[in-house]
């Protein structure tokens, strides 16, 4: 079903020195990276495509996997003469419910996402619940993401996944009462959150090593799982910086401690927490994406460069007058810029301008 990556992707070798030097520049705390994605409809028409709720997924693994691999490489197929940042990856599309599911609970699925429900009603609950890899759904993901690597792994392409961070894994099992327990429970709020981060570190590790069985002898096939994690902090968005650094940071640095480096995730509508996340160590980019009614990002540059010391910022950005008004500000630190665009022929042209625009 999936051709060699180098037909998706025939500037890849160019495209990963890029991002080799992105991210160890960014590591480095060493500025001076701008790159540059185009978002074409295709890229995303996918996931509303895609119907969660057709499946059993006690039964239809191979069925769903088929179904999204497929998907997947039309979207990959359509974009091959785009040389811009992308690198093609293969990852299981369950919407966000089974992102706390691997631990306990039920997925609410919709058509184009699924949801979870709290299920620690009391903060100790966590030490009541079967042991951790026990869950269906801990078992079923696996089953899911061995299906899809079974599907793909002759092509060489990488796989990849995200987590929550302790603290957003910690938020979904325990809902709002969460924002109470900051206050009232505080002791008992950091051993949930050092449980969360031992079940993110334990399905992670299990999930590395099944795609290590498939890509071991690829290329590049573990490049966003080999010494990496990928982690969200939306929940931190509603606490202050105070508070993300007594509570959140120590379990999600632990985190990003085990694997190597934290590729991190959070919002524009919080920007006071660019400085929280990626002053710890070990971080390399930071996926910062504008909220609607909230701040630009390329509007506040001086400031996040400042902030962000060297990680990479991957922000939108809605014209490509913004690059070009802003790059020798851009240069200062380290970007990767994602241009909505209205197809596959201007998010060409735009990609070209760009790499003359950088000389490349």
């Amino acid at each position: 079903m999936f051709k060699n990556i180098e037909h998706y992707k025939p500037d890849l070798e160019k495209t990963m020195c890029m991002l080799g030097k992105l991210y160890a520049d960014a590591a480095r705390r060493r500025g001076g990276n701008v790159t540059f994605r185009a978002l074409p409809p295709s890229d995303v028409e996918f996931y509303s495509t895609f119907d969660l709720t057709k499946y059993n997924y006690e039964s239809d693994i191979n069925e769903y996997a088929e179904d999204l691999s497929r998907l997947l490489a039309e979207s990959f197929e359509l974009r091959r003469e785009v040389d811009d940042n992308m690198v093609p990856t293969i990852s299981p599309v369950l919407g966000i419910g089974d992102y706390s599911a691997f631990v306990a609970g039920e997925i609410d699925f919709r058509k184009d996402t699924s949801w979870s429900k709290p299920v620690f009603e009391n903060i100790d609950d966590w030490k009541r619940i079967p042991p951790l890899g026990t869950s269906k759904w801990y078992r079923w993901f696996l089953e899911i993401c061995e299906a899809m690597l079974e599907i793909s792994s002759g092509s060489g392409i990488p796989f990849m996944r995200g987590f929550f961070s302790p603290l957003d894994l910690a938020g979904a099992l325990r809902g709002d009462m969460i924002y109470y327990d900051f206050y009232d429970e505080p002791e008992k709020l950091h051993d949930l959150l050092a449980f969360c981060a031992d079940a993110t570190i334990m399905f992670a590790e299990d999930i590395y090593a099944l795609a290590r069985k498939y890509l071991k002898d690829t290329k590049y096939g573990m490049y966003y799982l080999d010494g990496k994690i990928n982690m969200s902090e939306d929940i931190a968005c509603m606490i202050s910086g105070k508070t993300y650094r007594e509570f959140a940071r120590p379990h999600t640095q632990r985190v990003i401690n085990h694997f190597g480096e934290g590729h991190m995730h959070t919002h524009s509508r919080s920007l006071y927490l660019v400085k929280e996340i990626c002053s710890m160590d070990g971080v390399v980019n930071l996926w910062l994406p504008t909220d609607p009614n909230a701040p630009r990002p390329i509007d506040h540059l001086e400031e996040l460069i400042e902030d962000a010391d060297g990680v990479c910022l991957a922000i939108d950005i809605d014209d490509f007058s913004e690059i070009e008004n802003n790059l020798e500000i851009l240069k200062k630190g380290n970007f990767s810029l994602t241009l909505p665009v209205k197809d596959i022929e201007e998010a060409k042209a735009l990609t070209e301008r760009f790499n003359l625009l950088e000389g490349i």
